[in-house]
């Protein structure tokens, strides 16, 4: 007991920074899973309008809504809807990675619509189109039902908030040892302009297009 008493002044900095890293830890989890499932969303959003980024990026912020909700009435909806909008075009990155440029190149079609021709990626009929492999470039070889899948990577970049640990976390991932990617590089320098610390988390999400493909 009289061991425990002396000990115990010194120990107590290390479990309160040990439980503050719990509790963060747990935040971290909740926003990778709430960023796995935006994801989906803003795929999904992707093939419905033809993979136009901007309704990407609306997808997205629906999806995060829920990190910024802190209430249920419809002020607090609102004030989600805002803060999660505003976070999206601050900490987050949207890349579509297929179809890309030489896919779109390869595989698009001029289409006739009342208000003229667009060029696209054709979504219709894709079971009696030539399902022959066309080289695409960096040796990948697709054909048109390939070609019509929607896949996109969002980085995002979630502000630690819990005292201490969020200085424990920054140290670690941006240690030598570590070695911080290009994501966590971005957001740590996100972080020096507005004084916060944000970790970064990657997400991928594939679909198949619902209308065909535009750039």
């Amino acid at each position: 007991m009289v061991e425990f008493n002396l000990a115990l002044p010194f120990l107590m900095p290390l479990i309160l920074v040990t439980m503050m890293l719990i509790v963060q830890w747990g935040f971290i989890y909740s926003a990778k899973s709430t960023l796995d499932a935006a994801t989906i969303n803003a795929v999904r959003a992707g093939t419905l309008h033809n993979g136009n980024l901007s309704e990407i990026k609306k997808g997205l912020a629906a999806g995060m809504m829920p990190l910024f909700a802190h209430g249920t009435d419809i002020s607090d909806t609102l004030e989600a809807v805002a803060a999660s909008r505003i976070a999206v075009a601050l900490q987050s990155e949207v890349t579509i990675l297929s179809p890309d440029r030489a896919t779109f190149d390869e595989f698009k079609i001029r289409a006739r619509y009342t208000q003229g021709y667009v060029n696209e990626i054709p979504n219709n009929t894709l079971m009696y189109r030539n399902p022959a492999l066309k080289d695409v470039g960096q040796g990948r070889k697709l054909n048109v039902q390939d070609a019509n899948l929607l896949q996109i990577e969002v980085r995002w970049c979630q502000k630690l908030i819990v005292p201490f640990a969020n200085y424990v976390i920054e140290e670690i991932v941006n240690s030598i040892l570590y070695v911080p990617g290009p994501e966590q590089l971005v957001c740590s320098a996100l972080g020096q302009a507005t004084g916060d610390i944000y970790l970064s988390m990657v997400s991928q999400g594939l679909m198949r297009m619902q209308t065909p493909f535009r750039l």
